[in-house]
Protein backbone atom coordinates (compact mmCIF):
# COMPACT_ATOMS: atom_id res chain seq x y z
CA UNK A 1 0.00 0.00 0.00
CA UNK A 2 1.17 3.49 -0.83
CA UNK A 3 2.40 5.85 1.91
CA UNK A 4 0.67 9.21 2.26
CA UNK A 5 2.78 12.20 3.28
CA UNK A 6 2.38 13.71 6.71
CA UNK A 7 2.11 17.51 6.46
CA UNK A 8 3.12 19.28 9.67
CA UNK A 9 2.74 22.95 10.62
CA UNK A 10 4.79 24.34 13.52
CA UNK A 11 3.58 27.57 15.11
CA UNK A 12 6.51 28.98 17.12
CA UNK A 13 5.20 31.56 19.59
CA UNK A 14 8.59 32.54 21.02
CA UNK A 15 12.23 31.71 20.21
CA UNK A 16 12.42 27.96 20.84
CA UNK A 17 14.64 24.89 20.69
CA UNK A 18 13.22 21.59 19.47
CA UNK A 19 14.44 18.06 18.83
CA UNK A 20 12.90 16.70 15.62
CA UNK A 21 13.23 13.00 14.82
CA UNK A 22 12.41 11.76 11.31
CA UNK A 23 13.19 8.62 9.33
CA UNK A 24 14.12 10.30 6.05
CA UNK A 25 15.56 13.54 4.67
CA UNK A 26 13.19 16.44 5.37
CA UNK A 27 13.13 20.08 4.26
CA UNK A 28 11.91 22.51 6.92
CA UNK A 29 10.46 25.68 5.39
CA UNK A 30 9.49 28.90 7.09
CA UNK A 31 6.17 30.32 5.91
CA UNK A 32 6.38 34.04 5.20
CA UNK A 33 3.52 36.30 4.25
CA UNK A 34 3.52 37.81 0.78
CA UNK A 35 0.88 39.68 -1.14
CA UNK A 36 -0.22 36.32 -2.59
CA UNK A 37 -0.64 34.63 0.81
CA UNK A 38 1.99 32.53 2.53
CA UNK A 39 5.02 31.26 0.63
CA UNK A 40 7.67 28.78 1.72
CA UNK A 41 11.16 30.07 2.38
CA UNK A 42 13.86 27.44 2.78
CA UNK A 43 15.32 27.25 6.26
CA UNK A 44 18.78 25.71 6.31
CA UNK A 45 19.92 22.44 4.81
CA UNK A 46 17.92 19.24 4.52
CA UNK A 47 17.43 17.52 7.87
CA UNK A 48 18.96 14.06 7.83
CA UNK A 49 17.29 10.94 9.30
CA UNK A 50 17.56 10.73 13.07
CA UNK A 51 17.40 13.44 15.74
CA UNK A 52 18.14 17.06 14.82
CA UNK A 53 18.19 19.88 17.37
CA UNK A 54 16.89 23.14 15.90
CA UNK A 55 16.75 26.71 17.19
CA UNK A 56 13.65 28.37 15.72
CA UNK A 57 12.68 32.02 15.72
CA UNK A 58 9.07 33.11 16.14
CA UNK A 59 6.97 32.25 13.10
CA UNK A 60 5.30 29.41 11.21
CA UNK A 61 7.19 26.47 9.76
CA UNK A 62 6.15 23.57 7.56
CA UNK A 63 7.52 20.17 6.58
CA UNK A 64 6.24 16.96 5.06
CA UNK A 65 7.48 13.43 5.53
CA UNK A 66 6.59 9.88 4.56
CA UNK A 67 7.88 8.53 7.89
CA UNK A 68 6.74 8.96 11.48
CA UNK A 69 7.94 12.15 13.15
CA UNK A 70 8.66 12.87 16.80
CA UNK A 71 8.82 16.45 18.09
CA UNK A 72 10.19 17.34 21.51
CA UNK A 73 10.06 20.97 22.66
CA UNK A 74 13.28 21.50 24.62
CA UNK A 75 12.68 25.17 25.37
CA UNK A 76 10.12 27.78 24.33
CA UNK A 77 6.61 27.56 22.94
CA UNK A 78 5.73 25.50 19.87
CA UNK A 79 2.35 24.21 18.71
CA UNK A 80 2.37 21.44 16.11
CA UNK A 81 -0.53 20.36 13.94
CA UNK A 82 -1.06 17.89 11.12
CA UNK A 83 -2.53 19.34 7.94
CA UNK A 84 -4.80 17.72 5.40
CA UNK A 85 -4.21 18.29 1.72
CA UNK A 86 -1.78 17.45 -1.01
CA UNK A 87 -0.10 20.76 -1.80
CA UNK A 88 3.52 21.39 -0.95
CA UNK A 89 2.66 24.51 1.04
CA UNK A 90 -0.70 25.28 2.61
CA UNK A 91 -2.22 28.45 1.10
CA UNK A 92 -3.06 29.92 4.52
CA UNK A 93 -2.27 28.49 7.95
CA UNK A 94 -5.39 27.07 9.60
CA UNK A 95 -6.11 26.01 13.13
CA UNK A 96 -8.30 23.13 11.95
CA UNK A 97 -7.53 21.08 8.83
CA UNK A 98 -10.32 21.11 6.26
CA UNK A 99 -11.25 17.86 4.53
CA UNK A 100 -11.85 18.05 0.79
CA UNK A 101 -13.65 14.87 -0.25
CA UNK A 102 -12.55 11.29 0.17
CA UNK A 103 -9.15 10.58 1.62
CA UNK A 104 -6.61 8.95 -0.65
CA UNK A 105 -6.02 5.31 0.34
CA UNK A 106 -2.69 4.62 2.00
CA UNK A 107 -0.89 4.52 5.30
CA UNK A 108 -0.29 7.87 6.92
CA UNK A 109 2.70 8.41 9.19
CA UNK A 110 2.09 9.75 12.67
CA UNK A 111 3.30 12.79 14.58
CA UNK A 112 4.20 12.44 18.25
CA UNK A 113 4.61 15.67 20.22
CA UNK A 114 6.33 15.64 23.60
Amino acid sequence: MRKKPLHVMLDVREPSTIDLTVGEKVQLDRLVRSRHGHVAERRGDLLMPGVTTLALETGRYFFKTLSDAHLKVVRGGVDASELAGGKDVPPEPRLTPVSKGDDVPGDAPSLIVE
